[in-house]
């Protein structure tokens, strides 16, 4: 993977900038990964409340200048992150994928119509990928980098779509979340980035393990639900055994109003709870911790691997 972020990335990808608000300026941090999930608010995945492309045309979009207001945002903290577009969405406004990318960010596949991988044949989930990589590459003359399963959806039931995402051609993926959960998760997934079989890397959600438990953190609904204490807490906790974390979250829930969400009660709450406190959350995750794409967190660790490849496996 090549390395093409700016000197300032450079300088937080080699370790020498500053830790701040921690209390250890002067300690090297380690570089997470910033992830941004582009997609509307009405594309949610969950059973029986999916709705298909046909029903989203005529919906409001919101998905252009919340967008626009998290590329503000990384831009003020000289932040690089992976953008996962979604194919619908890069179709319908071709002009915010090339945004994301002249402002500089990696730009990675959602998919195309948001449906849960589980629920698809091969067949369907590969016609759905190369759909989404045809309309990006279409608009920015470059395969996207990597891949994102909506609602993170690559379990151990459907491992066959990560054969089929490296016959595509993808760098990596970072689909999996590696403990059990409602609909998703794979508790027998590893949980630190590492090569597959086929060559591509896994880079799995960001989990922390307490009291003998596996617990999600680090985005989407647990950024929102958990005191930010807590994401601070798991994010360094990750970091002092020099593992990079994955950061996830999506410009929709920057708007503390959205139009309509799940007729569910428990969907609802899941899909709204403390939107009006994402933005603040994504600035303080800014100030406080280091961040890049997922390619060049790759790059750094490929580059460990090869100095010091019996630390690296320690991990």
């Amino acid at each position: 993977m090549e390395n093409t972020h700016d000197t300032a990335g450079k300088q937080r990808l080699d370790g020498s900038t500053q830790a701040q608000g921690d209390g250890h300026r002067g300690v090297a941090r380690v570089v997470n990964a910033l992830t941004i999930d582009v997609e509307e608010y009405f594309c949610y995945a969950y059973p029986g409340e999916t709705l298909s492309c046909e029903e989203w045309a005529r919906l409001e979009s919101r998905a252009v200048p919340h967008t626009l207001e998290t590329l503000r945002i990384l831009e003020n903290h000289n932040i690089r992150a992976t953008f996962f577009v979604l194919g619908w969405v890069a179709d319908r406004e071709p002009h915010l994928l090339r945004e994301i990318r002249d402002r500089g960010h990696e730009v990675s596949s959602h998919g195309y119509s948001h449906a849960l991988v589980g629920t698809q044949t091969p067949s369907q989930f590969r016609d759905d990928v190369r759909r989404s990589i045809d309309v990006i590459a279409g608009v920015i003359g470059e395969m996207p980098a990597g891949y994102r399963a909506p609602s993170f959806s690559i379990n151990g039931s459907c491992l066959w779509a990560l054969d089929i995402l490296a016959e595509l051609g993808f760098a990596y993926d970072a689909s999996l979340y590696p403990t059990r959960m409602r609909g998703n998760g794979d508790p027998q997934a590893r949980h630190e980035p590492h090569r597959l079989d086929s060559g591509m890397w896994e880079f799995p959600a960001a989990t922390v393990d307490v009291a003998g438990l596996r617990i999600p953190f680090g985005g989407g609904g647990y950024l929102r639900l958990y005191p930010f204490l807590a994401t601070r807490w798991a994010t360094h906790r990750i970091n002092s055994t020099g593992r990079p974390a994955m950061i996830y979250l999506h410009p929709w829930e920057l708007d503390p109003h959205p139009p309509a969400g799940p007729r569910s009660r428990l969907r609802r709450f899941q899909h709204t709870v403390n939107l009006a406190k994402t933005r603040s959350r994504l600035l303080h995750l800014c100030a406080e911790f280091a961040f890049a794409p997922i390619g060049d967190v790759l790059t750094q660790i490929e580059a460990d691997m090869g100095a010091r490849p019996e630390a690296v496996a320690a991990k």
